[in-house]
This record gives C-alpha cells, structure tokens and sequence, in this order.
C-alpha cells in the first residue's frame, strides 16, 4: 500500500490594493501646488468682478472651486503622506493669494476672514488631496471614493449653500452642472464611474453636514 505525498499549495498573493506608480517628485509636486494654489487665488478676485452679475458669478464666490487645486496636486502624489501635504499647500495658498490681489484692487483683508478660510484650507486641502490620490490609485474597496467626495462638494454646496440657505438658484444649477460633469469625466480613469455612484450616497452626507457646519459658523 502506498501512500500519495501532500501536494505542496502556493500561497495566493494578496490582490494590490493601489495602481503602481512613481508620481511627480515630491519637492517638485510641492513647489506646483504653492504655485498653483496663489494663482487659482489671484484669479478669484478678479473673477468676482468679471462674473458678477452673470449666471456664473456663483463659480468665483464658491468652496468647490478652491478645492479643485488640491484635488489635482493630490492625484499626481505618489503617497497618500504627499498627496495630503500638496493638497494643504495648494489649499491654503490660495488665501494670500486672493487677499493679497484684492487689497492691490483696493478691498481691505478681513483678518477673520483670513484665518476662517485658512483653516478651511488645512481641512479642506487635506481630504481633497487624498481623494485626488484616491481617485487615480485605488483599486479595492476605496475605488471611487476620491471622486464622488469631489462630486459630492459641488453637489452639496448647490443643494445647501446656493439653494436651501441663499437661494441663488442659477448658482445652484451651475454648481449641479459642474458636479455632474465631474461626475462623468473622472468616472472615465480605470472606469470607475459605478464605483463613484457606491459612495457618493455617504459622500453626500458629508459634504452636507460640512456645509451646514460652516453655514452654522458664518
């Protein structure tokens, strides 16, 4: 009688939970994000002048917009650690750049005002960050994620801030416009537009009780 030796199993590797790659070095992805973040806010003053009274002056006087910069920045990073630094650096960066264009177009800074929308950028520019890095690394559980947040700000800021507190209703519809189309445009990296549709109900939610709890505040 003879017995069958045991067959020797494989261990099976664990499925990546990110896409490889290098990203933009991180003191150059930094120096892009200072740049990038005091010239979206050098823009935005002079934008409120050229699009007020217009059906997109609700674009120059909005949180979505700023956080587009970190977003991108974020998505370059080649670690959730630099996507989160890049996406603070261009957040906030944005604030002496507004300020420092509208006292030159002879608005005085609120000093206030300057440290409210600082601290927004700290906060702000982290999440947005790592929901850039998300969006174009995540392949588990988390794919998607990065989109819907930002889908989620433009979405929400139309609902709560443009509609429900203002009730600046062309605001609102840009504002829904343009979450939409980010909706469908970052949805076309590693297609993952089904993935995005799975969290924007909680990204939602939380855009919402963001916005109240700034609208609580101002």
């Amino acid at each position: 009688m003879t017995t069958a030796a045991p067959t020797a199993t494989a261990p099976t590797a664990a499925a990546p939970t990110t896409r490889s790659r290098r990203g933009t070095p991180p003191a150059r992805l930094l120096l892009v994000a200072l740049a990038a973040g005091l010239l979206v806010g050098a823009l935005t003053s002079p934008a409120q002048t050229l699009l007020g009274g217009t059906v997109l002056a609700g674009l120059a006087n909005a949180v979505g917009p700023w956080l587009l910069a970190p977003f991108v920045v974020g998505a370059r990073a080649g670690s959730p650690r630099t996507a989160a630094l890049a996406g603070v650096l261009a957040c906030t960066a944005q604030v002496p750049g507004y300020y420092l264009v509208a006292a030159a177009r002879g608005f005085a800074a609120s000093t206030p005002w300057v440290l409210v929308w600082t601290g927004g950028g700290l906060v702000g520019g982290a999440v947005l960050g790592l929901a850039g890095w998300a969006w174009w690394t995540r392949t588990d559980r988390w794919r998607g994620a990065g989109a819907a947040l930002l889908v989620a700000v433009w979405l929400t800021e139309a609902v709560v801030v443009f509609g429900a507190v203002l009730r600046y209703w062309d605001y609102a519809v840009v504002s829904g416009v343009v979450g939409l189309g980010l909706l469908a445009g970052l949805g076309l990296h590693d297609r993952q537009w089904g993935a995005a549709l799975r969290w924007l109900a909680p990204a939602l939610v939380l855009g919402a009780a963001g916005f109240a709890l700034v609208v609580s505040l101002l």
